[in-house]
């Protein structure tokens, strides 16, 4: 059987690693990813103090680990609340790392238990990470390709489950428990859950950055540099799909031409640095008559051609 502190030292491997393959992620500007950066130093250190027991102050084995540990599971979910570009409820998961602490410390000094002070660190972490899972289903809904938020959410959710179930264990073995690197196998079970979720949702924001990294280039490549309406390629392919489409279920599907009259005369006379300003107000102005499932793109030139799924004669 793994041994807890073997699992631990393997584990605050893997958060090592992980911090070089999110540092590479960097340059990317995506939002969330230094929370994370921070959140596997943390907790890699934090490991390395829980394998310390016994051979360093308790205080640091037991009150710094354990806070760096929540503190790394809050930091997380601070990435993902900042990867969906909602505010971070900083107050509350302050609050709750205040009550951590001061709990540890009354199990620890006060009414001295192990099974005590893992329960309370087990019913934190719990809660963060069904708050975790809760942010990326509801974020998810905007996202392009679903797997990875599905992956991380539901990873999320059994690790929630997971946590407050131990906090349920070993709150009824209060007088059982001595400390928590027994080699038991309840203890590895629980433990492991513990130790794996910092690089497990790691990877799953890994994914996730991909995703959006991927979504991002391909709408790049889509879309006019000058006006961001979509490409000639890509409307020739909006295109096709809505004609296989309308053969398949029979509805309506219309098409709209337009150009700007005397473009040219606007170029020669202001410069092309006006012309430039008039197609984009003219792509900005059509934008909001238009419905979110039309397509409008600048087909070359000043000429634009906006597509209307369901739009009939």
């Amino acid at each position: 059987m793994l041994s807890p502190l073997n699992l631990l030292l393997i584990t605050g491997g893997f958060c090592i690693v992980m911090l070089f393959v999110l540092a590479s992620l960097l340059r990317s500007g995506i939002a969330g990813i230094r929370e994370w950066l921070v959140a596997n130093g943390m907790a890699a250190i934090s490991l390395l103090l829980f394998a310390g027991r016994g051979h360093m102050p308790d205080l640091l084995s037991i009150e710094a680990a354990n806070m760096l540990l929540a503190g790394a599971i809050a930091m997380i979910y601070a990435g993902f609340c900042r990867f969906f570009e909602w505010r971070i409820p900083a107050r509350r998961l302050l609050s709750g790392l205040g009550a951590v602490l001061l709990l540890l410390i009354v199990f620890h000094y006060g009414w001295p238990s192990v099974a005590w002070r893992t329960v309370v660190v087990s019913l934190f972490h719990g809660a963060v990470c069904l708050a975790i899972a809760w942010t990326i289903l509801k974020g998810a809904q905007q996202a392009g390709s679903r797997y990875p938020y599905r992956f991380t959410a539901i990873v999320a959710l059994l690790f929630g489950c997971g946590h407050l179930f131990r906090g349920l264990i070993y709150g009824a073995q209060v007088d059982v428990l001595t400390t928590n690197i027994q080699t038991t196998i309840w203890n590895v079970v629980f433990l492991s859950i513990g130790t794996l979720v910092m690089p497990v949702f790691t990877m799953g924001a890994v994914m996730m950055v991909h995703d959006k990294m991927m979504g991002k280039a391909q709408d790049d490549a889509n879309r006019d540099f000058l006006t961001g309406a979509w490409s000639r390629r890509a409307f020739f392919e909006f295109a096709e799909r809505e004609l296989l489409r309308v053969q398949r279920n029979g509805r309506a599907v219309s098409l709209m031409l337009f150009d700007v009259d005397h473009f040219k005369r606007i170029n020669d006379t202001w410069g092309h640095a006006i012309g430039d300003r008039v197609l984009l107000e003219i792509v900005q102005r059509a934008g909001r008559e238009i419905r979110s499932m039309d397509y409008l793109a600048r087909l070359g030139g000043e000429e634009f051609a906006v597509l209307l799924p369901e739009v009939g004669e």
